[in-house]
């Protein structure tokens, strides 16, 4: 059959079984997902930023769900954080992200040397020949779920409306099984140096099964003393929280992170700071119908707040907890001035719960207990007193 080429990416993507697919906006990548939800009959909603869509495609993946992300060029460059750390994660299901180059900046604010900047991320990279597009989209996800890591798909905005013809495979879906993993899918500096070496053998080729996993860290007597006296506060917390029934959990790079080691267990997934949010929708989106993103106040006011829109576009009924620390405790215990927060979360009034006392394990419990039981998106404020 023959069609254009923003909807043989969109046929591929539909006959792979890709589950999950965000877009923000833009030349070529808005062609491809109204294309998607028009040959599969879905409504899936947009994305206002590129790092948050990338992390919740990303997330999805790790969940066992085939996913992609269908940005810019410059959507890359804005996603960046999230696309590093994603390197040093294992994906349990194939995810590419599909990047549109505006070679000539016709509809762009400036011309990226784009493959520069990929091979620069270190992430695996394919170009397609237009005539075999589909063949290497199919490629692009073999090569993806042979490495485990996500895959680039570089396209040639200007091309989406050339017609080719092409074969529909209808036998490419493929089910995949989430199994937890720390060492695979919790970044954390305790687990950094095995992480790396996981990284740089999948690059070159290498097994990344013959490298040694060391002991997990017990938390807290096994943390670094600076990571230690910034986890401690929050055990009893945590002592609670680990009772609380839930299918997922996400976290962000901080020291309540920490708790995703054993005995606690309480985290499956951590990723950038500010970076739970979107990694519990991805969840959410994957299955996971009980999911849960813990995250600071200075990853929520930096990055995280920008998760919760997209919650509101899909209405999904997710539980946030904020360690409301007024400092940035992974950083130095830079001073937040708490009206920063009270003012992102205006909006929020009627989902917000608070823990007035977080040390008294029975409030704690209580607030979880009831949050846990609602079919609704709660904000739960830990709040923790100034320093």
């Amino acid at each position: 059959m023959k069609a254009a080429v923003h909807q043989i990416i969109a046929y591929a993507l539909a006959d792979l079984g890709v589950e999950v697919v965000t877009n923000v906006p833009g030349y070529g990548a808005w062609d491809v997902f109204q294309s998607f939800n028009e040959i599969t009959q879905r409504n899936n909603k947009i994305s206002f930023h590129e790092e948050v869509a990338y992390t919740i495609s990303h997330a999805a993946s790790i969940a066992g769900k085939r996913s992609a992300v269908l940005i810019k060029s410059q959507g890359l460059m804005k996603a960046a954080n999230s696309v590093t750390d994603s390197m040093y994660t294992n994906i349990t299901a194939g995810f590419v992200a599909f990047v549109f180059d505006d070679m000539t900046g016709k509809h762009s604010d400036n011309i990226l040397e784009t493959v520069s900047i990929i091979d620069g991320m270190e992430i695996p990279l394919v170009i397609p020949e237009l005539q075999f597009l589909y063949e290497h989209i199919v490629s692009a996800y073999e090569l993806s779920e042979k490495k485990k890591m996500p895959v680039v798909f570089l396209i040639d905005a200007a091309k989406i409306f050339n017609e080719i013809e092409f074969t529909r495979n209808y036998s490419l879906k493929k089910l995949f099984n989430y199994v937890r993993d720390v060492y695979s899918h919790v970044v954390h500096p305790s687990l950094s140096d095995y992480q790396y070496k996981v990284f740089r053998a999948k690059k070159s080729g290498g097994d990344p099964a013959l490298i040694a996993r060391p002991p997990l860290p017990h938390v807290p007597e096994s943390l670094t003393p600076s990571v230690k006296a910034a986890a401690q506060k929050y055990i009893p917390f945590f002592e609670a929280f680990k009772s609380i029934n839930r299918d997922f959990t996400t976290g962000d790079t901080s020291a309540s992170s920490s708790f995703s080691l054993p005995p606690f267990n309480c985290i499956d997934l951590v990723t950038y700071m500010g970076g739970s949010i979107p990694l519990a929708i991805g969840a959410y989106l994957s299955g996971f119908k009980n999911v849960w993103a813990l995250t600071g106040d200075f990853g929520f006011i930096s990055a995280g707040h920008l998760g919760l829109i997209e919650i509101i576009e899909r209405e999904i009924p997710l539980k946030v907890v904020i360690f409301f620390n007024k400092q940035a405790a992974a950083t130095g215990g830079q001073a937040i001035h708490k009206k920063i927060m009270m003012r992102l979360l205006a909006g929020y009034e009627k989902s917000i719960m608070h823990i007035q006392n977080p040390d008294n394990p029975l409030e704690v419990s209580e607030i979880l207990t009831e949050a846990n039981s609602s079919n609704e998106l709660k904000i739960i404020l830990a709040d923790y007193p100034e320093p």
